[in-house]
């Protein structure tokens, strides 16, 4: 039996996967957990997984829903928006059932934030698998969706109409009846549809459905200012107003409940999004205080990666500068050493992470990924080792341990190394056309090193393939010919020209 009291889907489906017969918030925590933790490394594509496979054991999760759309839109802004995910992350969801659409359609709108047709597909979605908050998170932003169109579509404003109707949301399914209404008043039909909408909607809002029951209209009126403040929490876009009284109520609460976590979080939340004047310190300090309070470490990694953001800010400000002025000596050197102070800071950062999660692998791998960068060899060599039993950074710990090896001249270790990784299979074509340039580097470094012929023979026939694909990568042009002098030499023939 599903989530809903049935299987979710097409009938008949052999299709075993959670989103299809079985669901499991317990599982989903797990999943949602270690998503969390992976998105403050800056791993958003690996998160944006997480957080899917979660939402597969448990489409109505709020907590993956909103981490999802967190990622997503991290991952974006990490890539200018210029990259999807990887194929194994679509391939994860790829199935037929009701589920399974959904979370394709959010995964398609995390994409494409801006675009309406894919909000409200994506709130189509979520009203058929029957999840109702993160429908109604969803709805609520794909009609804004709609509306900013520069041309209204009544077909757009209609379906979220209707999907807002599914799900008991009448005064939600009013408003978007009434712009498509505006949109063709001809619609005689809909007219009377928006009459019978606000029946419902006055029969919902009126609390008659809890006659008799503790409350009635005066527990409406009780919650107003309580559903008023969850409203506008909930907005993905909220005015300067909005963000201000966010602000003011969490502080006001947090004055009444001193150390409460919760409110805690939602004031830094809403004073870094707010991004005013001191608004990231007083987020910082705040992060610190409650980590020395409550020992809890997520506190001080959070006050971390503001100082993360700010000097990734730092740097970006830099190099947008000196493309305005290029070969300008000073903001060279200015961006070098920003860039330098920036990886140190992110090394540091992620150190103190690995400490407190020590069991990690993706943690160790971003590590070791920064070490490397740094030219701490060895010390990336060690935690490649580690984070290569981590199924999602395989590929990406062999290829760096390999490179990392020939760096402190292991070159045999090194080809090991990059043999492993090119044995791995579903990695992209870019990397694996990188992994194939570093495997020939090594085996020319090997060739020089030991005299060997063998090696000389492969990193040959590498570089000419490599050539074939791609003459102009890196310097594949002066690697051919170097590692075609070290062949000829090796065979005791003469070098072309010499």
């Amino acid at each position: 039996m599903g989530l809903f009291g049935k299987k979710t889907g097409e009938s008949g489906s052999n299709d075993k996967s959670p989103g299809a017969s079985e669901f499991s918030p317990e599982k989903a925590r797990l999943f949602f957990e270690r998503a969390a933790t992976v998105d403050e490394t800056g791993n958003f594509e690996y998160a944006v997984s997480l957080w899917l496979q979660g939402l597969n054991w448990d489409p109505s999760s709020m907590a993956g829903t909103e981490g999802f759309f967190a990622s997503i839109a991290r991952f974006l802004n990490d890539t200018g928006g210029k990259k999807t995910v990887g194929k194994d992350v679509y391939k994860m969801i790829d199935g037929k059932t009701d589920v399974h659409k959904y979370l394709q359609a959010i995964l398609e709108w995390g994409h494409k934030p801006q675009e309406a047709a894919y909000a409200v597909r994506a709130f189509e979605a979520a009203a058929k698998v029957r999840v109702i908050e993160p429908a109604h998170f969803i709805g609520i932003r794909a009609f804004g969706a709609a509306l900013r169109e520069k041309k209204v579509r009544k077909d757009l404003l209609m379906k979220c109409m209707e999907s807002f109707n599914s799900i008991g949301a009448y005064d939600q399914a009013i408003a978007a009846a009434e712009q498509a209404y505006k949109v063709d008043p001809s619609d005689g039909e809909l007219g009377a549809h928006i009459r019978s909408l606000a029946a419902k909607a006055t029969m919902n809002r009126g609390g008659y459905e809890q006659t008799g029951q503790a409350g009635g209209f005066r527990a409406n009126i009780r919650d107003a200012d309580k559903q008023r403040q969850l409203e506008e929490g909930e907005r993905i876009v909220k005015t300067e107003e909005t963000v201000d009284r966010l602000i003011a109520d969490a502080k006001a609460e947090l004055v009444k409940r001193p150390g409460d976590l919760p409110t805690i979080d939602r004031l830094a939340k809403n004073l870094l999004e707010r991004g005013r004047g001191r608004d990231e310190e007083e987020a910082h300090t705040l992060y610190l205080k409650t980590f020395e309070s409550s020992t809890q470490f997520r506190y001080r990694e959070m006050a971390g990666q503001i100082r993360v953001r700010q000097s990734r800010r730092k740097t970006a400000e830099l190099r947008k500068m000196l493309e305005g002025a290029p070969g300008n000596e000073m903001l060279e050197r200015m961006l070098a050493q920003a860039q330098d102070e920036q990886l140190k800071l992110e090394a540091s950062e992620i150190k103190l992470q690995v400490e407190n999660y020590p069991t990690d692998l993706s943690r160790k791998f971003e590590l070791g990924r920064r070490f490397f960068e740094l030219g701490q060899s060895q010390e990336a060599i060690e935690l490649f080792q580690e984070s290569q039993n981590d199924p999602k950074n395989r590929a990406a710990s062999l290829h760096l341990l390999g490179q990392a090896f020939l760096k402190i001249g292991w070159n045999d270790e090194g080809v090991g190394a990059l043999r492993a990784a090119l044995e791995i299979r579903d990695v992209s074509t870019e990397l694996q056309l990188e992994m194939r340039y570093w495997l020939m580097a090594a085996l020319q470094a090997k060739a020089e090193g030991d005299r060997d012929l063998d090696s000389a023979v492969e990193a040959d026939k590498l570089a000419s393939s490599i050539a074939m694909q791609q003459i102009g990568y890196r310097d594949i042009r002066a690697r051919r010919d170097a590692i075609k002098k070290i062949l000829g030499d090796l065979r005791g023939n003469k070098p072309a020209g010499a």
